[in-house]
Protein backbone atom coordinates (compact mmCIF):
# COMPACT_ATOMS: atom_id res chain seq x y z
CA UNK A 1 0.00 0.00 0.00
CA UNK A 2 2.89 2.50 0.49
CA UNK A 3 4.53 1.62 -2.47
CA UNK A 4 0.89 2.60 -4.43
CA UNK A 5 1.21 5.98 -2.55
CA UNK A 6 4.60 6.61 -3.06
CA UNK A 7 4.04 6.16 -6.93
CA UNK A 8 1.20 8.24 -7.00
CA UNK A 9 3.13 11.21 -5.41
CA UNK A 10 5.70 10.66 -7.80
CA UNK A 11 3.54 10.35 -10.48
CA UNK A 12 2.18 14.29 -9.73
CA UNK A 13 5.38 15.31 -8.40
CA UNK A 14 7.87 14.94 -11.59
CA UNK A 15 5.41 16.49 -14.46
CA UNK A 16 4.85 19.49 -11.94
CA UNK A 17 8.27 19.73 -11.25
CA UNK A 18 9.18 19.38 -14.98
CA UNK A 19 6.45 22.64 -15.90
CA UNK A 20 7.80 24.48 -13.57
CA UNK A 21 11.82 24.74 -14.87
CA UNK A 22 11.01 26.00 -18.28
CA UNK A 23 8.59 29.01 -16.78
CA UNK A 24 11.54 29.84 -14.61
CA UNK A 25 13.82 29.88 -17.23
CA UNK A 26 11.89 32.16 -19.21
CA UNK A 27 11.77 34.68 -16.73
CA UNK A 28 15.63 35.15 -16.48
CA UNK A 29 16.63 38.68 -18.00
CA UNK A 30 19.91 39.40 -19.46
CA UNK A 31 21.24 41.62 -17.54
CA UNK A 32 23.99 42.89 -19.61
CA UNK A 33 21.60 43.92 -22.06
CA UNK A 34 18.98 45.57 -19.81
CA UNK A 35 21.92 47.65 -18.10
CA UNK A 36 22.96 48.78 -21.58
CA UNK A 37 19.37 49.71 -22.48
CA UNK A 38 18.88 51.87 -19.32
CA UNK A 39 22.71 53.29 -19.83
CA UNK A 40 21.21 54.47 -23.47
CA UNK A 41 17.97 55.55 -21.81
CA UNK A 42 19.46 57.72 -18.90
CA UNK A 43 22.16 59.21 -21.64
CA UNK A 44 19.12 60.18 -24.09
CA UNK A 45 17.48 61.81 -20.46
CA UNK A 46 20.86 63.87 -19.74
CA UNK A 47 20.39 64.96 -23.18
CA UNK A 48 17.01 66.15 -22.71
CA UNK A 49 17.81 67.75 -19.82
CA UNK A 50 19.60 70.98 -22.14
CA UNK A 51 22.63 72.23 -23.03
CA UNK A 52 25.91 72.58 -20.87
CA UNK A 53 25.60 76.23 -19.45
CA UNK A 54 21.98 76.11 -18.68
CA UNK A 55 22.10 72.88 -16.76
CA UNK A 56 24.50 72.51 -14.32
CA UNK A 57 26.79 68.70 -13.81
CA UNK A 58 25.20 67.93 -10.93
CA UNK A 59 21.84 68.49 -12.01
CA UNK A 60 22.43 66.49 -14.96
CA UNK A 61 24.06 63.50 -12.69
CA UNK A 62 20.96 63.11 -10.73
CA UNK A 63 18.47 63.00 -14.09
CA UNK A 64 20.88 60.58 -15.79
CA UNK A 65 20.86 58.52 -12.65
CA UNK A 66 16.99 59.00 -11.89
CA UNK A 67 16.72 57.58 -15.63
CA UNK A 68 18.44 54.81 -14.96
CA UNK A 69 17.25 53.45 -11.75
CA UNK A 70 13.73 54.06 -13.09
CA UNK A 71 14.78 52.06 -15.97
CA UNK A 72 16.69 48.95 -13.97
CA UNK A 73 13.22 49.19 -11.97
CA UNK A 74 11.36 48.58 -14.70
CA UNK A 75 13.69 45.87 -16.38
CA UNK A 76 13.95 43.64 -13.07
CA UNK A 77 17.94 44.24 -12.58
CA UNK A 78 19.59 45.98 -9.73
CA UNK A 79 21.12 49.69 -10.20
Amino acid sequence: MMNTKWLFGAALLIPLLGASLPAEAAKKVDATAARAACFKAANAAVAAAGPGAAVQNPEKQAVGYDAYAACCRKAGIRP
